[in-house]
């Protein structure tokens, strides 16, 4: 990570915390890194006071381990934390796009097509942070259109864990193949405006996780923990 010049009007602890919480979720901080506090005092230009309050915040959301007389790491990544995780997003996301093949109009199915093309170019050029952003935008369109946004909002809150799976399994180009072949089936699916069958579609979708860690786990073992 490289250092950060703080907006010195707002909360120097807050931005902290965000900084990172950015950083461990993208993985440019990876599982189990050691995280030193003199390092992000020097990085970030603040006292211990901001820093430790934000990791502090950070080990409440399960993103960092604080071992006292050990040090602060990274957490690596729970795969029980990660399955709860799922579960919530799940039963959301599949009620969200059922309400949203009830409402679906040409607007939704032209913004859904149009962002549906974006993911296609971010793969094609290896840009995973674009096509996280791009999947991001997927989901919140559904949203929308169901009149349900807020909803969106409230997963936001239960899938920072999944989002660390993504950024990295976002890097192989045959996990954002399967992603927007997955999407795709949505879009179908409400274009059809048929709630059933974009519930299941969702159902699938929301299963890609599972894919996910298959894939990475033989290769970053250390990552993961039961």
């Amino acid at each position: 990570m490289t250092p950060f010049l703080l907006d010195r009007r707002m909360p120097a602890a807050d931005q902290v915390y965000r900084l990172l919480r950015d950083a461990i979720i993208t993985c440019q901080l990876e599982p189990n890194e050691a995280v030193s506090e003199n390092r992000l005092c020097g990085m970030f230009g603040v006292s211990r006071s901001p820093v430790r309050i934000a990791l502090t915040r950070l080990a409440e959301d399960g993103l960092i381990d604080i071992y006292p007389q050990r040090g602060t790491f990274v957490a690596p990544i729970r795969l029980a934390a990660v399955r709860e995780a799922q579960f919530a997003r799940s039963a959301l996301e599949t009620a969200l796009v059922a309400e949203a093949a009830r409402r679906w109009n040409a607007a939704d199915r032209s913004a859904l097509a149009a962002n549906l093309n974006r993911q296609m170019l971010h793969a094609e050029a290896g840009d995973g942070r674009g096509f996280f952003l791009d999947n991001e935008d997927f989901h919140q369109i559904i949203a929308r259109a169901a009149r349900l946004e807020g909803v969106w909002n409230t997963i936001q809150g239960v899938k920072m864990l999944w989002d660390r799976i993504g950024h990295i399994a976002n890097r192989d180009s045959a996990h954002t193949r399967e992603i927007i072949a997955e999407h795709e089936a949505i879009a179908v699916a409400l274009a059809a405006g048929d709630p059933a069958r974009a519930s299941e579609a969702m159902r699938q979708h929301m299963r890609s996780v599972d894919h996910a860690i298959e894939r990475l786990r033989p290769v970053h073992s250390s990552y993961f923990s039961d």
